[in-house]
C-alpha cells in the first residue's frame, strides 16, 4: 500500500501484468493538497510514463 506519485512509474514499470494497484490513500491524502482533478491527472501521468 505504499504507493504513491513518488514510485508509482517504477512499480509499474518493473512488475510485468499489473492491471491495478492501491493507491486510494496516497490519492486522497494528494487530493487534500493539490485538488482532485490536478491530482487524478498527474497519478494518469505516471502511468503513461511506465509505459
Amino acid at each position: 500500500h505504499d504507493l504513491n506519485r513518488d514510485n508509482l512509474t517504477a512499480f509499474i514499470a518493473r512488475v510485468p501484468g499489473v492491471s491495478e494497484v492501491s493507491i486510494g490513500h496516497a490519492l486522497i491524502a494528494d487530493a487534500l493538497e493539490l485538488g482532485y482533478s490536478a491530482t487524478i491527472q498527474d497519478y494518469l501521468r505516471c502511468i503513461r510514463d511506465a509505459a
